[in-house]
């Protein structure tokens, strides 16, 4: 292990991006204890882009916590708005918090830190939450309660299967069809019966 830190410290390459593993599982901060963390090395590399993603973050009650993409989305507030009507929330497998307000948001933080270093030559700390990462990416559903369009209770809305031309269907067969046709001219197809891939599509 020691070898290893002093290999880290060693390494002075510009474009050099450091991402530790595991951070989101661990109680506190092993990069940290091992005096690896991002004050450290920037110091010993300006140009260092230190990536880290938690599922809390740094800060806050929950922040030495362990924690899943259903706590996360939870904390967020966005699984009270996930699910059908008259039932318990859900949450869509670990897609949101995870890969979409973790890894995504946590990947657009680097994208930015090395278009910035670029332009002023510094490295920086890219910090990501999945709670904040999740509710960011979830504004739409917040802002659009003015616009008619979440402004219902779960389940009653026109995305959230409030809606029966934007819902799934059992066939006869036994699989699963999506619909999904709001626009006007989709709409009328639907209902003449005139299926297409832009109204319907198949699923297991």
């Amino acid at each position: 292990v020691e070898e290893g830190v002093k290999a880290i410290l060693r390494i002075k390459d510009p474009v050099f991006l450091l991402s530790p593993p595991y951070q989101i599982m661990l109680l506190c901060s092993v990069m940290e204890k091992l005096g690896l963390g991002p004050k450290v090395l920037l110091q010993e590399n300006t140009k260092l882009i230190y990536a880290r993603l938690t599922g809390f973050g740094q800060s806050g009650k929950y922040a030495k916590s362990a924690g899943h993409d259903i706590n996360y989305l939870a904390l967020s507030g966005v699984l009270s708005k996930l699910g059908r009507k008259d039932e318990n929330p859900y949450a869509p497998v670990n897609l949101l918090a995870d890969f979409a307000g973790g890894g995504v948001m946590c990947a657009m933080g680097i994208i930015m830190a090395l278009y910035e270093r670029t332009k002023s030559g510094k490295g920086q700390v890219v910090d990501a939450s999945m709670v904040e990462g999740t509710a960011y990416l979830s504004s739409f559903l917040w802002k659009s309660q003015n616009l008619g369009l979440w402004n219902r209770l779960r389940g009653e809305n026109l995305l959230d299967s409030g809606a029966p031309f934007y819902e799934t269907y059992k066939t006869l067969d036994g699989k699963f069809m999506a619909v999904g046709a709001i626009e006007p001219q989709f709409y009328e197809q639907l209902v003449k019966g005139k299926v297409s891939c832009a109204t319907v599509l198949f699923c297991d």
